[in-house]
């Protein structure tokens, strides 16, 4: 029987989640093709846990800790056309997920990332769910621009086509990135409430800086590869205020700035990929969907979301 869906996990040092994660994928073993574990830590003890409690499980040590570039490692490595990727700290909790991948990307001709509903262990939708919509439009099918990188299904060739995550990008808006040149070539990134998964926030070995930093960064330099100059200015206005906003909260008042110092320096570097006006138009469309700015601000205020 041919399988088109294999389950990546990506880990990073957090030995206690990865065994629940992979535990979670190895119910559905029957169903899938293979389970690959991505190691961006390359230890030694992870992999001799995976050779004496998992040996059927594809262990791929990482050269180095590169963020994002773990999961370009797995899609490169998986032999099926449909790739679904978890973090170390999720569970997949949903009995026929395999199924409903599958029937997801039969529907649609275009599809080329399906993202799971989050959930937190105790049941509830996570409250700094990423798409900046209602809570309650994750009981709904919808097309957006935000990828869940740990929390997703992919297809393979598509995401492999447009280049896979940017590298450089590490941790943070790597998947708008990614979902943004996705739809430049035609294709759909879509929300669906039939999947889900449980997110434990493990947040072992990950400094509190990280998301200040990165975060403000790599929100800067989607402003300046997918838009024209004048949409591109207003937006990344927009993403600095509320990322100050919430770096001076948190009292990561250096790392932002450290982020808008490194994002403005890394500019030159990188390959701009405008959207069509065809595209524009369909990413204005997902953003007319949003909730109005005022109301998110009234969130942020009330809510500690980052």
């Amino acid at each position: 029987m041919n399988r088109a869906v294999s389950i990546a996990i990506l880990t990073y040092k957090r030995h206690q989640h990865l065994v629940r994660a992979v535990k979670s994928a190895r119910a559905h073993a029957e169903r899938v093709a293979e389970i690959i574990v991505v190691d961006n830590a390359a230890e030694a003890e992870v992999e001799r846990l995976m050779k004496s409690d998992f040996s059927e499980v594809r262990y791929i040590a990482a050269p180095n800790n590169g963020g994002c570039e773990g999961r370009n490692i797995a899609l490169r490595a998986a032999a099926t056309p449909i790739v679904i990727t978890i973090d170390d700290d999720v569970e997949l909790s949903s009995p026929a997920c395999i199924d409903e991948v599958e029937a997801a990307f039969a529907r649609d001709p275009l599809l080329a990332c399906l993202n799971f509903t989050v959930a937190s262990a105790d049941g509830s939708i996570e409250r700094d769910w990423c798409h900046p919509l209602t809570v309650s439009h994750a009981a709904r099918e919808f097309e957006t621009y935000f990828i869940m990188e740990g929390a997703s299904a992919l297809d393979r060739a598509r995401v492999l086509e447009v280049g896979g995550y940017s590298a450089e990008y590490f941790l943070g808006h790597e998947g708008v990135d990614l979902a943004f040149r996705l739809i430049r070539k035609g294709y759909r990134v879509v929300h669906t409430p039939r999947v889900s998964v449980t997110h434990y926030t493990a947040a072992e070995e990950r400094p509190g800086w990280r998301l200040y930093y990165y975060y403000t960064r790599n929100g800067l330099w989607n402003c300046y590869r997918s838009f024209p100059p004048m949409l591109a200015l207003g937006y990344a206005i927009e993403h600095t205020a509320k990322m100050a906003f919430f770096a001076i909260r948190a009292k990561q008042g250096f790392a932002f700035l450290r982020g808008c110092a490194d994002g403005l320096r890394g500019l030159p570097a990188l390959k701009r990929e405008c959207l069509d006006p065809h595209s524009l138009e369909r990413v204005r469309a997902m953003k007319a969907q949003h909730v109005a700015y005022a109301g998110r601000i009234q969130r942020h205020l009330r809510e500690r979301i980052l």
